[in-house]
């Protein structure tokens, strides 16, 4: 067996952080100490002593910079419950995670085993580490979050993908009370990189003795049936998914427990949600601190994304990205950064690029989608814009006009798909349309083949201004080649409803994966209800058939070229196998690159200290959860 060395599945890009954090446990003896909030109710008798709250060889976290100071309150700011994603990957505490530098590295899970088929992997948890109302975390509770509830088939008729590759679910078996094994029927070489990501949470955030109560295997019938009529559930199985959300355990409720450096005390969408320290967290600092330093977080309620720019640049923010980058926020936070008493620490987005477009291929018109699923009009259509107009308009020349192809550093580079169709040539495009039968009406625009108007709507985030900004030029380059082209600029909340549904014409969306590509490949064929260009193709592959639309061959192949990926035990292999996903996208171009643009940024309170010169921004390593934020704190004057 390979001994906590996953195998080497993709080149990942580093970046030069000041000091890295370390993460170890500890086999010294510790004097720990705690916080003075938590040293007054052991004081009270309130609390047990800290010694018997965490364990006794607990993870030590190496401060960024020194040894912090306890208290203080984070200031965030948020737009309501479906705007808590940052907030999010804030409480990031997977079995294993990703380091500052982008690799795995233990967490709850201090040892694993890998047997040389990657098909078996075994994994201790580190003793002595409890949920946040004492009781101790086991293995017991992974086997609930896996086998009772993941791979439940009445819960999830369908498990992820990520769990059950090609569908089929592993064994699962516990071997004593820290220990327990995960068993696949082929290969599955990225299972340790897929706890590391944000989805890995689902199976330490189902703390087995709180919820039991609610699932029909372990709970009396008669119990179960007040509780269904209490919370006027028609099922157990609603019920229980009802309040097992990921949502529900870390925004809305305070019941219950949880492993989290903050747990929640004001529940979300107040006007204020409140999280405040959990005081039997398991991490300590070089000097047998307890973490985390700071005691609150709190994310005041706005009525627009705008009203958090003013409280960034008012100095009511302490650290902070959601609804504050973009090249036009930028210009009004760096001017006024002595007055908010703020700093800008860069992340650099791992995204193929900024923005691409990607057209609906299970649009619900049959006209147009045939129209969406013809390469000539996804290819007329990246030659109809104007890159170049978008970079010096929206982003001052500092972004790099490039299809969604894989970036140089990730293993997977192909320089012919990266600068494919990128030509501004109006007229080539129009030429291509004319060739499908989109022939320009008595109104000046084209028409579909059955005679009506081809009015064709961009879906666009509004709380982005560059977004918004991109979609007004794109709108006026598609309208030069006559179509009749409209933007649809919403909230977050009625984007996702409409483009996972299926119910748009485009949609502009980051091209995330570009350095992740296994892991986050939604982009490179229809992978998830996430591939918004095929949400339906895409819950057509994770439920296996059971539920979505049926992709076309050509599309099928793709899937199943995935599947061979994910089984093979081969990085070569891999390689070769991705690279035929890469060209068919370089044909086909099922999504429109559009531009990569310059790395964003956090504001950052100028007191808040432990926090990296430099980070990374994706979903897969959900920043800054990576650069541990329980070793964040505020510097006061002694």
């Amino acid at each position: 067996m390979k001994k906590n060395v996953p195998a080497s599945i993709f080149l990942f890009y580093f970046i030069s952080l000041t000091t890295l954090m370390c993460f170890q446990f500890s086999d010294m003896a510790f004097a720990f100490k705690e916080p003075p909030l938590l040293a007054e109710l052991v004081k009270a008798g309130k609390l047990p002593p800290v010694d018997q709250r965490i364990p006794s060889e607990p993870m030590v976290i190496k401060p960024t910079e020194t040894i912090g100071q306890y208290g203080g309150t984070w200031r965030r700011a948020y737009t309501g419950l479906s705007d808590l994603s940052a907030i999010r990957k804030v409480l990031y505490d997977p079995l294993v995670r990703w380091t500052p530098d982008f690799k795995v590295a233990p967490n709850l899970c201090q040892h694993w085993e890998i047997s040389e088929d990657a098909r078996k992997y075994i994994f201790r948890l580190v003793k002595g580490i409890r949920w946040s109302d004492g009781v101790p975390f086991t293995a017991d509770d992974i086997i609930f979050a896996l086998a009772d509830v993941a791979l439940n088939k009445d819960l999830n008729p369908s498990p992820a993908g990520w769990l059950a590759p090609a569908g089929i679910t592993p064994k699962v078996c516990k071997i004593d009370d820290y220990t327990f094994s995960v068993e696949f029927e082929k290969p599955y070489g990225l299972f340790l990189e897929n706890l590391a990501c944000p989805h890995g949470m689902a199976l330490v955030t189902k703390p087995k003795h709180y919820l039991a109560r609610f699932h029909a295997k372990y709970a009396k019938p008669e119990e179960l049936e007040l509780l269904l009529k209490d919370k006027k559930a028609s099922s157990w199985t609603k019920l229980f998914s009802e309040m097992s959300s990921l949502q529900q355990s870390l925004f809305v409720t305070t019941d219950m427990p949880s492993l989290l450096a903050w747990i929640t005390t004001n529940p979300a969408p107040g006007k204020l949600f409140v999280l405040e320290r959990n005081p039997y967290y398991w991490k300590v600092d070089t000097a047998g601190n307890q973490l985390p330093y700071i005691d609150k977080i709190t994310s005041a309620i706005q009525a627009e994304a705008s009203m958090i720019l003013l409280k960034a640049v008012a100095g009511e923010i302490d650290f902070q990205a959601q609804h504050l980058g973009g090249m036009t926020n930028s210009v009004m936070l760096l001017a006024q950064q002595s007055v908010g008493k703020y700093r800008l620490v860069p992340k650099q987005s791992t995204a193929s690029v900024g923005l691409l477009l990607a057209p609906n291929l299970n649009h619900p018109d049959p006209i147009n989608k045939q129209i969406f699923s013809d390469k000539r009009f996804r290819i007329a259509l990246s030659h109809a814009v104007n890159r170049n107009e978008i970079n010096n308009i929206v982003f001052r020349g500092k972004a790099t006009p490039r299809q969604a192809a894989p970036l140089r550093e990730s293993g997977f580079y192909d320089e012919a798909y990266e600068s494919a169709y990128l030509k501004y040539d109006p007229e080539l495009a129009e030429k291509m349309l004319d060739e499908m039968g989109l022939v320009v009406g008595p109104e000046g625009f084209r028409m579909r083949p059955d005679g009506r108007p081809l009015q064709v709507c961009l879906d666009v985030m509004s709380s982005i201004q560059t977004w918004v900004d991109t979609a007004e030029i794109i709108a006026s380059d598609m309208k030069k080649i006559k179509i009749d082209t409209a933007i649809k600029s919403e909230t977050r909340e009625l984007f996702r409803q409409r483009t996972q549904s299926a119910a748009h014409d485009i949609a502009l969306w980051p091209g995330d994966g570009g350095l992740e590509c296994l892991l986050e490949p939604r982009w490179f064929f229809p992978f998830s209800t996430e591939s918004l260009n095929a949400p339906l193709y895409g819950q057509w592959y994770q439920t296996r058939g059971k539920q979505g639309e049926q992709p076309p061959e050509i599309i099928k192949t793709q899937m199943d070229i995935f599947d061979e990926i994910i089984s093979s035990p081969s990085d070569d292999q891999k390689k070769k196998l991705f690279s035929k996903i890469i060209r068919a996208n370089h044909e086909n171009l099922w999504v429109i690159g559009l531009i990569y643009q310059p790395a964003d940024y956090y504001v950052v309170a100028n007191n808040m200290r432990n926090v990296p010169e430099k980070d990374y921004q994706s979903w897969i390593y959900p920043n800054p959860g990576p650069i541990n934020p329980e070793q964040f704190f505020f510097q006061t004057s002694k």
